[in-house]
């Protein structure tokens, strides 16, 4: 069942969304939307509304780009054999690609490398370094993971191995000894807006290197498909700089010219509509994200560069086998975690810390996603084998995971991420401690943080919903974090005909408002149906996201709903 959410009803209505609206010439509702969301001036909704290529930041206020540039320059000039060094999720191996196919083209020596996820973990890894050094590699590019892995890239210094980071995690107080590190989160930094993806930053340091070599732009353009694919994965905020990037790399998907991700979308990609950014993250991201969880992710690197039909398919269905299986894992453990969070008490807790043996590390990550779902608390899943554990954490809104794990780092080995997301690596003893510790951290936060709440953007009719709205909510795309699909609420609406269960648990139902009648579905909701029997005179009030779904050639309007009430009349 899911948690109470208080409604978080928008402010009553001002003068100032009028005015704005008469000079936009836009409907009062759009720039209700628009004021709701933070961007109360002409300029504001506008930039929001129609973002540019031309509001773009240059690359050259990054931390370290130009020593960066020179010593890709310098290595294409002397041949010197280059390793792109990745991460294993979608944002790691579309910055992967993307690199690697841009020195392809320079005509570098270059090879890639890709940890494997349960054998390595994140970052650099040992074992990548002596890789590095067997296959006489003088440079190493990172891409999404380096700036906490000291270590390594001194034992690469060591070698006579260059490496410059790229990253976008959090930096530690001391950076490590790289002979760059292209981070727009170092704290001096002076790059305008922090929140790049790695992949962001990996496009940042090929415009850097393309545009000194003065390429033709069209070479830029070209990488904006891997660009918008490993943003929206991601979750990075999907505001200023990151919504101009998924923004023109969601239209260059549709017609990419990437062989690979042509196949994968002529496998599993949507027919016969719009391709959007819910498609990333629902369709493409997780079988990307699944051949780096339960095999190696540079299956999905190989599928990116493939310019072979017949590999292009066998890739794919490898991601798509790949992806059944993490369907199942995930299925499995998720049900073992909740019955330890539900034996144990810990839903009572603002802080979950589950931990078991044998659990694979490969989708840990996605079961703290569901524990969050579920109880609306920070939640952090432990793989234990013998006396160690990794762990994956994932959060809520108003609690930063990252500052929590350095508040608690004395039990750990060590430790990463950022205020959404992060991982640990901590010694099996250590984690009572812990448990205790980060719920101690999460005692300090105001109690407002850990109550659901749904932040609905404006009350409005059905008669509301047209095609201009529907037109009005595609400019708003893509949704993401900090930009998510607007949220209606609805009130008094009749309930219409028959309510029914379809599938496991999910309930449809017909609305009625006055003279409009839409569709409604609420996921995982069917337990509400005994409250909609034929014969009670019920009325609803509804939280709701509005879709346009296409079936069998015909297009038709659903409203989603988050919550909803009801009440007799």
């Amino acid at each position: 069942m899911s948690p109470t959410h208080y409604w978080n009803l928008p402010s009553p209505l001002s003068a100032e969304t009028a005015r704005l609206a008469h000079d936009l010439k836009l409907p009062e509702l759009v720039v209700r939307l628009m004021y709701q969301r933070g961007h109360r001036t002409t300029d504001a909704i506008q930039t929001f509304l129609h973002p540019s290529p031309a509001n773009l930041n240059q690359p050259d206020k990054l931390p370290d780009i130009k020593i960066a540039t020179e010593r890709i320059i310098a290595a294409l000039d002397t041949h010197e054999r280059i390793c792109v060094y990745g991460d294993y999720d979608v944002d790691g191996v579309t910055g992967t690609t993307l690199l690697v196919s841009t020195l392809k083209r320079l005509d570098a020596e270059v090879i890639y490398y890709l940890p494997h996820r349960r054998k390595e973990g994140y970052g650099l890894s040992m074992a990548g370094i002596d890789f590095c050094r067997e296959q006489k590699v003088k440079l190493i590019i990172t891409n999404d993971c380096g700036s906490t892995d000291r270590e390594a890239i001194a034992a690469a210094q060591d070698a006579g191995i260059d490496t410059i980071v790229t990253d976008h995690h959090e930096v530690p107080a001391q950076l490590p000894p790289a002979l760059a590190v292209v981070n727009p989160k170092r704290p001096d930094s002076s790059y305008p807006f922090p929140e790049l993806a790695g992949v962001g930053v990996a496009f940042k340091l090929a415009w850097s290197v393309l545009a000194t070599l003065g390429r033709p732009k069209s070479e830029l353009t070209d990488l904006l498909d891997l660009v918008g694919l490993g943003t929206i994965a991601d979750m990075v905020p999907l505001i200023d700089e990151n919504r101009i990037l998924a923004r023109i790399g969601l239209n260059v998907i549709r017609n990419t010219k990437r062989l690979g991700l042509q196949t994968l979308l002529e496998k599993t990609g949507p027919k016969k509509r719009r391709f959007t950014s819910h498609d990333i993250g629902f369709i493409l991201a997780p079988r990307l994200n699944a051949v780096g969880r339960i095999s190696h992710a540079s299956q999905a690197v190989r599928l990116l560069l493939t310019e072979d039909k017949n590999e292009a398919e066998q890739l794919v269905a490898e991601l798509e086998a790949d992806n059944h299986a993490r369907q199942s894992l995930e299925e499995k453990i998720v049900k073992q975690a909740i019955s330890l969070v539900e034996s144990q008490g810990l839903d009572k807790k603002k802080v979950l810390v589950v931990a078991q043996e044998g659990w694979h590390e490969g989708v840990i990550g996605l079961v703290a996603s569901k524990l969050v779902e579920r109880y609306y608390r920070p939640a952090i899943v432990i793989a234990l084998k013998d006396q160690s554990g990794k762990g994956s954490g994932r959060s809520i809104s108003g609690f930063n995971l990252y500052a929590s794990f350095q508040a608690c780092a004395e039990y750990l080995v060590k430790f990463g991420g950022h205020k959404c997301a992060g991982g640990l690596q901590i010694e099996r003893n250590c984690i009572p401690e812990f448990s205790a510790a980060i719920n101690r951290f999460a005692d300090e936060l105001p109690e407002e943080i850990y109550r659901p709440c749904l932040n609905i953007d404006a009350v409005i009719n059905l008669n509301e919903i047209d095609e201009d709205f529907i037109r009005f909510l595609q400019q708003l795309e893509p949704f993401g974090s900090e930009n998510p699909m607007p949220l209606f609420a609805s009130l008094g609406l009749e309930v219409v005909g028959y309510p029914r269960r379809i599938g496991k648990n999910h309930l449809k139902m017909k609305l009625r408002s006055e003279n409009k009648v839409l569709p409604a579905i609420a996921w995982q909701r069917s337990y509400e149906l005994p409250k909609l029997e034929v014969g009670r005179k019920n009325h609803l009030d509804i939280c709701y996201t509005v879709e346009r779904r296409t079936y069998a050639g015909s297009t038709s309007t659903q409203l989603n709903l988050r919550d909803l009430r009801t009440h007799l009349t």
